[in-house]
């Protein structure tokens, strides 16, 4: 517990509230300029929003792995500040030329900017330090994620309609933090002190493997299975429970504050018992939760159910991203994280492509059960990988648990 408690003393708080600072930003524009403002107060209909939302998401997706790329060429930190210093003329951009076309290019825009944040903020995780540690480090890192997502969205949802000059106004002030504090606090691990560091020109095709390519099916699957029941919550909410969006989302927030207080811990899991074990209780969790809502229509036991499912969210994220950052060696950590993200968004944009099919097609309990199938089809991928991989814990592959400070 004490060392425990030391490493939160000493993680990367820096790199944490560039990031938090970034979401905040990204929930007031993806959540309410682009479900809210765009279609409303542009005039451009309800369907606008989505087109936005498919730009900016295609854009990461093309953008995440040369992103990554990049920043194995040049100091993770450059590659950051490259990131937020695109995202501000896109935010100012909007405020100001209010124009349904231009806002197209704006997401898009948007999206090439954020796919320079998480590559190399990843990488820059696994530089700084050793494989026992990093799953802490990714749990860390999404707790400033969920949380400034969290808040933007938030405050965007309270200002959108009445203040909309201010809000866009709060996002650049935003990503101007994150990028001051870049600047000013995070650090880089100089190139030939990182773990293992390679030489910078070996050839990427070195550093793929029949492992690397398992784990981005593990990846790709595990975000289609629970991103699946997104499109399934509002009419689940209104059809079988009888409550409103609003409400349904405020009942959610108790589970989604307790899941974002798991994630360090999650990651702690990870490192001390491997990276399989927890992917596969994050399966269970799904397909327990999933099941339960389906079959319910009690409130309270919905709740539960779902705080259950994100705590099975909240699980595999750091053992996923963790596996990529223990695989990819330093000379393309940046390009082989990109696009381990890339896949990820990727699986986001299929997920909830399958869970509106359902619930059109059938109901909303349907796609709860989908993603209860989805799930447990990855459990038995995530067997399949650890019987020829091995569950053995970062610390017993060999590698010196030593951190780089």
């Amino acid at each position: 517990m004490r060392s425990w408690l030391a490493w939160v003393r000493g993680a990367p708080h820096a790199l944490g509230l560039s990031v938090f600072c970034a979401q905040v930003a990204l929930g007031v524009v993806l959540f309410a300029v682009f479900q809210e403002f765009a279609p409303n107060g542009l005039g451009a209909g309800d369907a606008f929003g989505g087109y936005l939302l498919a730009l900016y998401g295609g854009a990461r997706f093309l953008a995440e792995t040369p992103a990554g790329a990049i920043s194995d060429r040049i100091p993770r930190r450059r590659a950051l500040l490259i990131g937020f210093a695109l995202m501000i003329p896109a935010l100012a951009l909007m405020a100001a030329v209010r124009e349904e076309r231009a806002y197209l290019a704006f997401a898009a825009l948007l999206g090439v900017s954020t796919a320079f944040i998480w590559p190399a903020t990843y990488a820059l995780g696994a530089d700084r330090y050793a494989p026992a540690e990093r799953g802490k480090v990714v749990g860390f890192l999404n707790v400033g994620q969920l949380f400034g997502f969290g808040l933007g969205a938030l405050i965007g949802a309270l200002l959108v309609r009445t203040s909309p000059d201010a809000l866009f106004g709060l996002a650049v002030a935003a990503v101007a933090a994150a990028l001051l504090t870049t600047r000013a606090w995070v650090r880089d691990v100089a190139r030939g002190e990182r773990e293992d560091a390679p030489s910078r020109h070996a050839p990427l095709r070195g550093a793929l493997s029949a492992r690397l390519f398992f784990l981005s099916a593990l990846i790709l699957a595990a975000t289609v299975g629970v991103s699946s029941l997104v499109p399934a919550i509002r009419p689940y909410g209104d059809d079988v429970l009888g409550v409103s969006f609003a409400r349904l989302t405020i009942l959610l927030l108790p589970a989604v504050a307790v899941g974002g207080a798991l994630y360090v811990p999650a990651g702690h899991l990870s490192d001390r018992i491997g990276r399989t074990r927890p992917l596969l209780l994050a399966q269970a969790l799904i397909v327990a939760g999933a099941l339960t809502v389906a079959g319910t229509s009690s409130i309270p036991l919905a709740m539960a159910a779902a705080a259950v499912i994100f705590g099975g969210q909240v699980l595999q994220v750091p053992a996923l991203n963790a596996s990529v950052m223990d695989l990819a060696p330093a000379a393309h950590r940046g390009a082989l994280i990109g696009w381990s993200v890339a896949l990820s968004g990727l699986g986001l944009a299929i997920g909830p492509a399958i869970g509106g099919f359902v619930t059109e097609a059938v109901d909303a309990p349907a796609a709860f059960r989908a993603t209860a199938a989805l799930a447990a089809g990855t459990a038995l991928l995530t067997l399949v990988y650890g019987r020829v991989h091995g569950h053995a814990p970062p610390a017993e592959d060999g590698v010196s648990p030593r951190t780089r400070r």
